[in-house]
């Protein structure tokens, strides 16, 4: 039985704890209690007709004699006028002798008699809405079951994450996916403010919930939070095809896209297509040593199968990397010549490819401090890249925070930099004291 069908199961609350016990006196024990008791507490307004008939009922649930208790209530039914401490003495024997008949359906009916006159405390409604939902699962009334653990969340103090989250399968088997979208985002908020690690599960059932509603631009956020938390090929793959569909394939996304994911350690693709997409976005790109990186690790990773096909890509790519590194010493020259900035960055995104990446730090740097560099945001996230290939973790993560501050709120290329970050952080890396990259 999963976890969150066990926290509706065989809930047993107490009945003195859910429901004010009745304790009144017959009158001659009245009149001899002591003054300073009979100041202790308000005393309650019993009819007389009630407290005739009360006392023999008390008893019989002193005895735990349920069902007499249950017979003998009816005739309560005929009091000319009951007070309202009369209707709640009654309404308590009823749900303790129902709690104690062992009758479950009659038990669910006095709690929610209970809940429904008002009778219970405060403290104490969130506990026995809990116990309803238990019930009408039990009985798989999947709506009831609903109404009631929502009450429950509702009125308890001390709701914890995995409370969240059982609402939220519940609005899920609901088909209530934009409800349960923000239940489980609660329960995520909730785990983080007691510095907790939120579960994965809560994650991957959001991602279904914004399936559901269609709400890309949720979703991609959501798997975002995932992978910063739990990074793997399937929450990659799932980010850069929603990227590939919001973008339109945009070059500079997806390389950057591809990038972030093909260079963590615990990331990758989970599919050919993700490894091929990289390769031939990255040759467009004028990358083709990424492209082969790419589907080397693919290959290793038995993703990409060692077919022909696949060794020519490779093959490829080599060859086209081997010619890069004849020209890149006299493009780079001629680049520091230029004033334009925008021109060291394409050749620094060469010496990335190439693999030389201490070179292709002095060059974007070079660009970037000359200006006129057409997208700071790209040129910063390429700058803290082969930084990170260099094990300069805190020049890296002040380069992607300076990607981040120079791209459009929101846009997809501060929110890789956000990813970036969030890897340097799992490893360990502090943040970075001021927007080095600039």
């Amino acid at each position: 039985m999963t976890a969150w069908k066990r926290c509706l199961k065989g809930l047993a609350v107490p009945v003195a704890a859910m429901a004010v016990m009745v304790a009144f006196q017959p009158p001659a024990v009245a009149q001899k209690k002591d003054k300073e008791q009979a100041a202790e507490a308000p005393q309650a307004n019993y009819s007389k007709e009630f407290r005739k008939l009360g006392v023999r009922v008390q008893n019989l649930v002193n005895e735990k004699k349920w069902a007499e208790v249950l017979a003998a209530l009816p005739q309560f039914d005929s009091l000319p006028a009951p007070t309202p401490d009369d209707l709640k003495a009654i309404a308590t024997w009823r749900l303790q002798a129902a709690r104690g008949s062992g009758d479950s359906d009659l038990f669910a009916a006095a709690i929610e008699d209970f809940l429904g006159k008002g009778y219970a405390e405060p403290q104490n409604v969130g506990a026995m809405h809990r116990q309803l939902a238990a019930h009408y699962s039990a009985k798989k009334d999947s709506a009831r079951t609903l109404e009631h653990f929502q009450k429950y969340v509702e009125n308890v103090a001390d709701v914890a994450p995995e409370d969240f989250e059982t609402l939220g399968r519940l609005r899920m088997q609901a088909s209530q996916y934009a409800e349960a979208c923000q239940t489980l985002g609660e329960a995520i908020d909730l785990a983080k403010s007691r510095n907790e690690k939120p579960k994965e599960m809560w994650f991957q059932l959001r991602d279904r919930c914004f399936i559901e509603t269609k709400n890309d631009a949720a979703r991609g956020a959501n798997l975002e939070a995932l992978v910063t938390q739990y990074p793997n090929k399937e929450y990659y793959s799932r980010i850069v095809a929603l990227y590939q569909t919001q973008t339109k394939d945009d070059l500079i996304v997806m390389l950057n896209a591809y990038r972030v994911a093909a260079s963590d350690p615990a990331g990758g693709f989970a599919t050919v297509g993700g490894y091929l997409g990289y390769a031939d976005i990255a040759l467009v790109a004028g990358s083709p040593g990424e492209a082969q990186r790419g589907l080397e690790r693919g290959i290793k990773e038995g993703i990409v199968p060692d077919a022909s096909a696949n060794q020519q890509f490779v093959m490829q790519a080599r060859n086209a990397v081997a010619s890069d590194r004849k020209t890149l010493p006299g493009e780079a020259a001629s680049a520091a010549k230029n004033p334009k900035g925008e021109v060291d960055v394409k050749v620094g995104l060469g010496f990335f490819s190439s693999g030389d990446y201490a070179q292709a730090v002095e060059v974007i740097r070079r660009g970037i401090a000359k200006g006129g560099v057409t997208r700071l945001d790209d040129a910063n996230l390429l700058l803290g890249a082969a930084l990170v290939e260099l094990g300069q973790k805190d020049e890296a993560r002040a380069a992607f925070e300076a990607a981040k501050a120079a791209a459009p709120a929101g846009s997809h290329l501060g929110r890789i930099a956000d990813l970036w970050i969030a890897r340097l952080a799992r490893e360990g890396t502090a943040p970075a004291a001021g927007s080095g990259g600039e």
